[in-house]
């Protein structure tokens, strides 16, 4: 059964640790890992990208073989496993963070703002998890993480496990993954606000966090696919030629500096304003400012990210690294599923 009291992670204690499971709308990500004495190793990790379209959107089109591909991932990089944690995409999650007087109920406070966002009547269709953080961005406040899920789709995630042979243990939601696996990597980033990028092929996840947990997120319909597309059209090229283009390679008709100028950069510029507005409205309501911002996903891989979202932002940018805790670089794909593959057997006092 799945443990809903844990939708939300954490990385501390004595640990089984589940395999991780990110699946995207490209391709699943897998990693395991393994725990001893407080030092994480990682045990192995892999990519299945679709050949086909299994996921348009949030919506899963092919349940079938999407749980098929699902059971060969799973079984390429940890063989025998059955015991898995997934996400739910931010896309199709609810998260936020409130503060109150310490004087205030915490209870009556998240009840009330879930009730001003959820209906009487769609209350029951909702999972909703609420705790008071241990940590306040704000002095003389407390401040209290809300998360809700739909229970559909909790269901459908359970039927696509089961389908593939899988028991998902825990269910996290994608903002979380992010920020665990962050702060694995980046202990000494407690103290400070930082902005989480997840670059995926269709949606982009940005987190911003202070104190080891998610304060603000935001989804965005754009992702490297984005690219890709708007390169095949702009440019009545193959999507392997586009998916060329992007990473920085020349074809034959057109150059990297061309596509660049007219399709990519003017792309990265809205993901770009994306994220101030999310740097601003964190700071509008935390009174704290975000200097630093680190990319994941397979798209932070793309040919002059890193420079075009420094000149874009004004801000410190630099590529994340999910897997350096065990000496691998260069593996921002694995954001999500690293997050997911540090919840563990009992993990039940969670962090929000």
């Amino acid at each position: 059964m799945i443990n809903l009291d844990s939708i939300i992670g954490v990385f501390t204690g004595r640990k089984v640790l589940f395999t991780g499971v990110d699946i995207g709308t490209s391709s699943i990500k897998v990693c395991k890992l393994r725990e001893r004495k407080g030092l994480y190793n990682v045990v192995n990790y892999g990519k299945t990208e679709y050949e086909e379209s299994y996921i348009v959107g949030t919506e899963i089109i092919d349940f079938v073989s999407l749980s098929a591909r699902m059971k060969e991932s799973v079984q390429t990089v940890a063989p025998g496993t059955k015991d898995i944690a997934v996400q739910v995409p931010l896309s199709l999650c609810f998260y936020t963070v409130v503060s109150a007087s310490p004087t205030e109920n915490p209870d009556e406070i998240a009840l009330e703002h879930i009730r001003g966002i959820i209906s009487e009547d769609d209350l029951d269709k909702v999972v909703v998890k609420y705790r008071t953080m241990p940590v306040s961005i704000l002095e003389d406040h407390v401040d209290i993480a809300i998360a809700a899920v739909k229970r559909d789709i909790l269901e459908e995630y359970t039927a696509l496990a089961e389908n593939a042979g899988l028991k998902i243990q825990v269910i996290d939601i994608e903002p979380c993954a992010i920020n665990n696996q962050f702060y694995l990597n980046y202990p000494d980033k407690v103290i400070d606000c930082v902005c989480l990028v997840d670059i995926g092929a269709t949606f982009t996840k940005i987190v911003i966090s202070y104190g080891g947990y998610p304060y603000l997120t935001r989804n965005i319909e754009m992702g490297s696919s984005t690219i890709t597309e708007q390169l095949q059209k702009e440019y009545l090229i193959s999507y392997g030629e586009a998916e060329k283009l992007k990473f920085g390679h020349d074809l034959e008709s057109i150059s990297y500096e061309k596509a660049l100028d007219e399709v990519i950069s003017k792309i990265i510029r809205k993901i770009s304003t994306e994220i101030i507005w999310a740097i601003d409205n964190f700071k509008d309501r935390f009174r704290r400012d975000v200097e630093e911002v680190y990319l994941f996903g397979g798209g932070a891989k793309q040919k002059n990210l890193v420079s075009l979202l420094k000149s874009f932002t004004n801000k410190k940018v630099q590529l994340g690294e999910p897997l350096y805790f065990s000496g691998i670089e260069g593996a921002q794909e694995y954001a999500v599923s690293c997050g997911l593959s540090l919840r563990f057997k009992g993990d039940e006092h969670v962090k929000v």
